[in-house]
């Protein structure tokens, strides 16, 4: 039995409100810290992370872009921009190329998109293909009329009633494969390469953006695209509609 007066101490144990808050103020101010260190360099690791794609998108482009260009026979004919070649001369530098295949059809490259397009064969419209938007890389193919002379009118029809039409059109890479960046592409002839004179390559400004107006550049090369076969330039008109 306790004697009167006399009480057991207990101890006490946990943390009082004002230790709670200032333990979490002082943990705060130290998370904000880290935040500070942190975030400028996941946003350097995600820019470096994006630059490398768009650097191994571009170059695997441009490999493609020279294994087309290699193929490249009798001729070829670089337009300015505007994307219809009806009755259009060729230019020193622009976003177009035209060249003859090795399997004789009049093959365009560029990456400035087209409309819904009519696919002939034998001069008849079996379908009609979905358009492709601009920042793509695209070739499309034309029956060519071989009893005709470039430097005398069209050699191939690039249009049907008005619309668009062409023998194939390719698209080498889907647009996922782009991973939301765009293409341009600007040729030219090397110096001292006039109308008629012989071209064994032709010079090539590859480059990658990150919008679909193609103003904010990410990574960009300046390549030769060599050709295997003889060609020379041509300037005159070579599509008719």
């Amino acid at each position: 039995m306790r004697k009167p007066g006399k009480r057991r101490l207990q101890s006490r144990s946990g943390a009082t409100l004002v230790e709670m808050v200032v333990t979490l103020l002082l943990f705060g101010i130290m998370m904000s810290m880290v935040v500070a260190v942190v975030s400028p360099a996941s946003k350097l690791f995600l820019r470096m992370q994006r630059l490398q794609r768009a650097q191994v998108i571009l170059d695997n482009t441009i490999y493609e872009l020279q294994a087309i260009a290699e193929q490249a026979t009798e001729y070829v004919k670089i337009y300015s921009a505007g994307g219809d070649t009806t009755g259009a001369g060729g230019t020193g530098s622009g976003p177009m190329a035209e060249f003859v295949s090795p399997e004789g059809y009049v093959t365009l490259v560029s990456a400035e998109g087209c409309p819904p397009t009519h696919i002939l064969m034998g001069g008849t419209d079996v379908e009609t293909v979905d358009g492709v938007d601009e920042g793509r890389l695209l070739v499309r193919y034309y029956s060519r009329d071989i009893s005709a002379d470039p430097s005398l009118g069209a050699s191939y029809q690039y249009k049907k009633d008005g619309t668009e039409a062409a023998r194939a059109v390719a698209r080498p890479f889907a647009d996922g494969y782009y991973m939301g960046n765009y293409l341009k592409i600007e040729f030219s002839f090397p110096g001292g390469v006039d109308e008629g004179t012989a071209v064994d390559y032709v010079n090539a400004k590859v480059e990658l953006y990150s919008d679909e107006e193609r103003t904010q550049l990410v990574v960009w090369e300046d390549v030769v695209l060599e050709l295997r076969y003889a060609a020379e330039r041509v300037d005159a008109v070579t599509a008719g509609g």
